[in-house]
């Protein structure tokens, strides 16, 4: 099946991109399994878009007389669906990052073990640490340098600049 949206619709859907509002509603339900919030088809359901609606209205007029916060323009043109699409995106982004730098290779984004993770970075354990634990990532990692060369043995290690040492 084909889905023909409207130039509202996708200007609509720009406009909420990067919107801080939603980036803290999608961390809000992060770890909540999607099937609680869409259908199998991606849809939202029903329940997650009227309570997406009203947290967005009631941040936004708590962000009334913020200077640093951009709103979502009176007037503009705002489906039923957006705000929940635009939290379930986010929150499909959030978890792909997090799939992609810190879990075992191909681990499915949407998968318990991804949900594990991000509970363990809330509860605050090093992110190295748990890359290290699942397997992302092996070896002794960033700040575990190789000791340098002895004095005089040229290349960049040496200390010297780059530039010397190809004279």
């Amino acid at each position: 099946m084909s889905v023909f949206e409207s130039r509202d619709y996708q200007a609509a859907r720009e406009r909420i991109k990067g919107n801080p509002i939603i980036s803290m509603m999608a961390a809000g339900v992060v770890t909540v399994p999607l099937a609680e919030l869409a259908h199998e088809d991606g849809t939202p359901r029903s329940g997650f878009m009227l309570q997406a609606n009203r947290t967005f209205d009631d941040a936004e007029a708590r962000n009334a007389g913020n200077p640093a916060y951009q709103p979502y323009p009176p007037g503009a043109h705002r489906h039923l669906g957006l705000i929940a699409e635009a939290v379930l995106a986010e929150r499909a982004a959030m978890r792909a990052a997090v799939a992609s730098a810190m879990a075992p290779p191909r681990t499915d984004p949407q998968s318990a073990g991804v949900t594990a993770i991000i509970e363990r970075l809330r509860a605050g354990e090093p992110p190295l640490e748990i890359a290290r634990q699942t397997g992302a990532i092996a070896g002794p990692g960033p700040g575990s340098l190789p000791p340098p060369g002895p004095a005089g043995s040229g290349g960049a290690a040496s200390g010297e600049r780059e530039e010397e040492t190809t004279r």
